[in-house]
């Protein structure tokens, strides 16, 4: 076992036996209030057992758990490190400024969490209706040409001269160039939600950066 990687588990057993020990802000019903008091707690499983209080469950996955807010707004909160350093990642300001990203709303100033407007997940005949290009075929190009980020070594897909030559990929290629995020959830349908007509990536916490520092081996 590598050293960071026994510093975390040391982290994750203190955080749970001093989660025991802190008091739980009173409930509310209150968007604000809930942020504020999760924002108060210093452990990972305080801020989770408040969340689950006060929030609906929506999802969870290896480093952030998804809640949806009395307000209708989704609240991304970190379980460990890795969703604190995915939030920091996703609430870049000039990120949010690409028309293909669910602008972040706000975020806790430690990155705990940080809350995005709710967005209904797109299907693969939705994306191809909107951009005229097969979901596989485009999840295939842009794994392809983000290779320099991911530092895969796959080949050339079969459709890949015709994907690479519409604005969507072009547009999507240079965003995962400029923030080095990881071409692998820009090719899952779950990480597309749609806005006015409008496909926006609702996960780009998993820069190469996030990656190098907490999944790779």
């Amino acid at each position: 076992m590598n050293h960071n990687k026994l510093l975390r588990f040391a982290s994750q057993f203190l955080s749970l036996a001093e989660s025991e020990l802190e008091k739980l802000p009173k409930d509310s019903k209150n968007t604000k209030t809930i942020l504020k008091n999760i924002e108060k707690l210093k452990t990972y499983q305080a801020r989770k057992k408040y969340a689950e209080r006060n929030l609906k469950h929506l999802s969870s996955g290896s480093s952030r758990i998804v809640y949806l807010t009395p307000n209708k707004t989704v609240i991304k909160l970190a379980k460990n490190d890795k969703g604190i350093a995915q939030n920091k990642a996703e609430s870049n300001e000039k990120l949010n400024e690409s028309k293909y990203v669910n602008t972040v709303l706000n975020y806790a100033k430690d990155y705990s969490w940080l809350e995005t407007s709710f967005l209904k997940k797109i299907k693969a005949k939705q994306f191809k209706k909107l951009t005229s290009i097969d979901f596989d075929d485009f999840g295939e190009s842009i794994r392809y040409g983000l290779k320099s980020v991911s530092g895969s070594k796959r080949e050339k897909p079969d459709n890949f001269d015709e994907v690479s030559e519409t604005e969507f990929y072009k547009d999507i290629k240079e965003l995962g160039e400029r923030f080095k995020l990881m071409p692998g959830d820009l090719a899952k349908e779950s990480s597309w939600g749609i806005k006015d007509n409008q496909l926006k990536l609702i996960d780009t916490g998993l820069t190469k950066k996030v990656y190098e520092d907490f999944y790779e081996s």
